[in-house]
C-alpha cells in the first residue's frame, strides 16, 4: 500500500506473511475464531475470518496477536466488516491497550516495516553475475 492510500492518522504496514502474525478473536462468551492479519498498526488491525462469520459494527472483542517474540492480548472495537464469497473482511480498533501492551505494539508495527523494507530491498537489488560468467564475459 503506498502513501498516498493511508486514510488514517496512523501509518497501516500490510502484512504479506500470515505466518510472520496470527490473530485470534475472542467474544464475550468465550467462543474464538483465527484470522489472518492482513494489515497492522499502532490504532488498529485489520483480518481475515472464514468465509459465513460476521461481526456486527460496534462489537468489543478480546484480540490476541501472537508474534515470535511475544503476545499482545487487548481488546478491539470491530469498525468495518464486509462478508465475501470466501472470508469475511473486519476492520478493528484497539480501544483498551495497556501502556506495556502499546510499546510492544510499537514494536511489532516497527518490526514489520523493517522486514517489509528488507524485502523490497532485495526484490530490487539484481543478481550478482558468478565468477564463472564474469571470467566467460571477457
Amino acid at each position: 500500500m503506498n502513501d498516498s492510500a493511508q486514510r488514517r492518522g496512523v501509518f497501516r504496514v500490510p502484512v504479506s506473511d500470515p505466518g510472520w502474525l496470527s490473530a485470534t478473536l475472542i467474544d464475550d462468551s468465550g467462543d474464538t475464531v483465527g484470522a489472518v492479519v492482513l494489515d497492522l498498526s499502532r490504532a488498529g488491525i485489520g483480518a481475515r475470518l472464514p468465509a459465513g462469520v460476521t461481526v456486527a459494527r460496534g462489537v468489543r472483542l478480546r484480540c490476541r496477536l501472537t508474534a515470535d517474540d511475544g503476545a499482545l492480548d487487548t481488546e478491539v472495537t470491530v469498525r468495518n466488516c464486509v462478508s465475501g464469497a470466501s472470508s469475511t473482511r473486519l476492520g478493528m480498533e484497539f480501544t483498551a491497550l495497556a501502556p506495556v501492551d502499546d510499546s510492544l505494539l510499537s514494536r511489532l508495527v516497527f518490526r514489520l516495516q523493517r522486514y517489509l523494507l528488507r524485502r523490497q530491498v532485495n526484490r530490487v537489488r539484481p543478481p550478482a553475475p558468478a565468477a564463472s560468467s564474469v571470467e566467460m564475459q571477457r
